[in-house]
């Protein structure tokens, strides 16, 4: 096994407060796809007053959250959310439980009205509606370019509703994660692919009716879209990661798992 998988860290940013493991325990799990915002549920052991006020929802703003995760020497965000329930469990042990959603009032509420008169391309398009509204376009790989020659409108629909329309007029598919937004081509995967061994990690590949089931080490690049290079005994693979979920605990499980398809 490769040895930077060993002695595992956690960074949670709650709106502003920094928690992290050790010397705290802190565990969540969070669920990916390549067409659904994540969800996530964590619980933060004996949290502070402050943290659990933290939580709070101020008006109409949700507070955020960003978690970092994964061991001493690979660890990254696979996290970055708003906190849309909480509750605080008291016990022997405190635990802070937390319902995370990708950007949830954004989607809920985000309300498109732009229109383009002239040309612009669905290029262009994406990146003005997505910007208007401090969204980051990630990567944006359409199946094929489109020219909207006498322009586009979008008028009082939803920025889903919006974006999923320029992903069919390109042939792509359009994902939101972590309060990124990309676009990839229908078939293809996103990214370089991710060589998955037994010395780097690879925990089970088995065959299912529509591709493999998956289960590495926590492996916090790991997300809908990504692409994976599995290699065993007997089997050599390229695939695309449909949906999945990583879960980390201080002491107890660790490990990322999905499923994902043949290219």
């Amino acid at each position: 096994m490769t040895s930077a998988l060993y002695m595992r860290v956690c960074e949670m940013n709650v709106n502003g407060r920094v928690l992290n493991y050790p010397p705290m325990t802190l565990e969540f799990e969070t669920e990916f796809s390549d067409r659904t915002p994540s969800q996530t549920k964590v619980k933060i052991f004996n949290p502070a007053p402050d943290t659990v006020a933290a939580c709070e929802k101020r008006g109409t703003i949700y507070p955020l959250i960003t978690i970092k995760a994964g061991y001493q020497e690979d660890h990254g965000t696979c996290v970055i959310g708003e906190i849309v329930k909480f509750e605080e469990k008291k016990g022997r042990d405190n635990v802070l439980e937390l319902t995370v959603s990708d950007k949830t009032s954004l989607w809920s509420n985000a309300i498109i009205n732009k229109s383009w008169k002239g040309m612009i391309t669905a290029r262009e398009a994406a990146t003005q509606v997505l910007r208007s509204l401090g969204v980051t376009p990630s990567e944006m790989v359409f199946g094929e370019e489109k020219v909207y020659q006498y322009g586009i409108s979008f008028s009082g629909i939803s920025l889903r509703n919006a974006m999923e329309r320029i992903a069919r007029d390109t042939k792509s598919q359009f994902r939101f994660t972590n309060g990124q937004a990309s676009f990839t081509k229908e078939s293809a995967g996103s990214g370089t692919a991710f060589l998955l061994k037994y010395d780097t990690g690879l925990l089970e590949a088995s065959k299912t009716n529509e591709g493999y089931k998956i289960r590495t080490l926590f492996m916090y690049k790991i997300k809908g879209a990504s692409l994976l290079h599995v290699v065993k005994p007997g089997l050599d693979v390229v695939l695309r990661v449909r949906k999945g979920k990583h879960i980390f605990s201080p002491s107890g499980q660790a490990y990322t798992e999905c499923e994902a398809k043949t290219l």
